[in-house]
């Protein structure tokens, strides 16, 4: 009976690889863990209890002493009766000492042993003596015992130091066997990690390569086979099989009946992808399912990159909310046709597009998707662009035209009779134009009126026109202002950066400017008629010496 006869079986026999093997990481873990926490634990409990006990047992009788000594010297009984107070605190860990030993450090035992005897003989005869001399208050008397003491406490002190030497020595050796077992123990964990962890990496590589990756290999090349057009050979079918021969069945089947198909695919493919104009698919989400070259070449993405991206991603920002009610019309049924729209290609930038769609249905009258044409107009767009600028605005220095300003002058004129507001008109005319042409040439000449043209924008607001009727004949329409005063102060401003000298090649050269300048009245009704008073007015200018403005007057007709 094959246990591999299905993909959940393969599956869960290499997750019980893994799992064996972890079990077998998390059991050697669990050991080395266990070793690590006997030592701890009996360090805890004994070693280091023992050797804080001898420590403070040697504390204290170091200050018994001193009592002792304290009150001998000051002839106090309250002194020697506080030292053997301190009886009550170094007898119980002499105790304790012994019981630890007892059971844990056998080698130890005779000594503290040794100890606690000596120091309670010690005890007896210390508080004995001490008392005596103190109450007598005859140090002489008791010059022997005392001595005899002396030697008892430094014999004492001798045998706390040797046991505390021996407890730290002891510690030291139990902390030293214990890092080396540690030590050891966490390298047999590595191996042990390692070779559990190689161990399932080849059995479940052998078992996934054998039984899953090889057999989808052969499904791959099945499928590099079929989109190349070659023959694909019946699989190989067995009683056992699995969920992925069932899938190489099935393919192999299904290849089998697409060749029954006399029309062929890449026929109809190579006509969409040598189309001019570019062609999308879109799913019934609109999404995008497939594009053919014009459309990789036109937004300059990838076919991976534009395939499942909304369709909405791909128009400028200003459309969408066109594009939005252009689309809900196309899952109505409606279709759309060579309407004028901008794409966005990978670098972000607006692509004119004439741009037609229209609604594709399966045969039962289910939506399938929807065919998305469009044309580059890039170039058209240019041409009528430039065509349109050239109409309306000059060549030489990109101000409005005489075309562009009469028609803004004609609003102009409309408005104020409607809301009667106040306009002004300004006619302007180089002085010492003609000389410095004739000195320098044309090219000095034009940038001459670039210059001219750019200082008349800067005096003006942005809501006013500054225009070159032609030659060097300029026009400023000032469309709305307080008073007459106002004229007055932009037209100072306009001899004033006027009359600063103009760099032409090498050389300061000063031009002057004459300004006829005519206001809006209820007696003038025309555009044509607020040109006639401002030329008038500039010719008067120029005929009173020139580079100074003249407001417009009946008196000059």
């Amino acid at each position: 009976m094959n246990i591999l006869c299905n993909i959940r079986c393969k599956i869960w026999a290499c997750g019980s690889v893994a799992f064996l093997s972890y079990l077998a990481i998390t059991l050697a873990t669990a050991w080395v863990n266990s070793e690590t926490q006997i030592f701890i634990t009996h360090a805890q409990r004994i070693d280091l209890p023992l050797f804080s006990k001898g420590v403070l047992a040697n504390s204290l009788l170091n200050a018994q002493n001193q009592e002792y000594e304290n009150g001998l010297l000051a002839g106090e009984q309250g002194e020697v009766h506080q030292a053997n107070m301190l009886h009550n605190q170094i007898a119980p860990l002499l105790d304790e000492m012994v019981q630890l030993v007892d059971v844990n450090h056998n080698d130890l035992h005779p000594s503290i042993l040794s100890l606690r005897d000596e120091y309670n003989n010690y005890y007896v005869m210390a508080s004995q003596y001490y008392l005596e001399a103190v109450q007598k208050n005859d140090i002489f008397a008791f010059r022997n015992e005392i001595h005899q003491l002396g030697k008892l406490q430094a014999s004492l002190s001798a045998d706390f130091k040797e046991v505390a030497g021996r407890l730290q020595e002891m510690i030291n050796e139990d902390f030293e066997k214990n890092k080396q077992r540690i030590e050891f123990h966490t390298r047999f964990l590595a191996i042990v990690f390692i070779l559990s962890f190689l161990v399932a990496i080849v059995v479940v590589n052998w078992l996934a390569n054998r039984e899953i990756i090889v057999p989808l290999g052969k499904i791959k090349m099945m499928i590099d086979d079929f989109g190349r057009g070659r023959t694909i050979e019946k699989p190989q079918s067995s009683r056992g099989g699995d969920e992925i021969q069932e899938l190489a069945s099935s393919f192999w089947q299904m290849t089998s009946d697409i060749q029954l198909i006399t029309v062929s695919r890449n026929y109809v493919d190579n006509i969409i992808n040598n189309m001019s104009d570019s062609l999308i698919v879109l799913n019934p989400d609109l999404t995008i399912q497939t594009t053919n070259h014009a459309t990789l070449n036109l937004l300059h993405f990838s076919k991976e990159e534009l395939e499942g991206r909304h369709f909405r991603t791909i128009f400028s920002h200003a459309e969408k909310a066109i594009v939005d009610s252009l689309f809900h019309g196309f899952l109505e049924g409606k279709v759309v046709t060579n309407i004028e729209a901008f794409y966005t290609g990978y670098d972000e930038l607006p692509i004119p597009v004439y741009f037609s769609a229209s609604p594709l249905y399966f045969p039962d009258g289910a939506l399938q998707g929807i065919s998305c044409m469009a044309s580059d107009i890039s170039e058209l767009k240019e041409q009528r662009d430039n065509l349109e600028f050239l109409a309306n605005f000059d060549k030489l220095t990109g101000l409005p035209n005489r075309n562009l300003f009469f028609d803004r002058l004609t609003v102009t004129v409309s408005e104020a009779r409607r809301y009667g507001h106040l306009f002004a008109l300004f006619y302007l005319d180089l002085d010492n134009f003609k000389p410095l042409n004739d000195k320098y040439g044309h090219a000095a000449g034009d940038h001459a009126l670039q210059e001219v043209a750019r200082r008349l924008q800067e005096t003006v607001r942005d809501s006013d026109t500054v225009s070159r009727l032609g030659g060097d004949e300029f026009a400023i329409l000032l469309s709305r202002i307080k008073d007459a005063g106002e004229t007055i102060m932009i037209a100072t401003k306009i001899l004033d950066i006027i009359g600063k000298p103009f760099l032409i090649q090498g050389d300061q050269c000063i031009l002057g400017i004459s300004i006829g300048i005519c206001l809006s009245s209820t007696e003038i009704t025309s555009a044509d008629d607020l040109v006639k008073n401002a030329d008038m007015a500039m010719y008067a200018a120029k005929a009173q010496g020139r580079n100074r403005f003249i407001l417009f007057s009946p008196e000059q007709v």
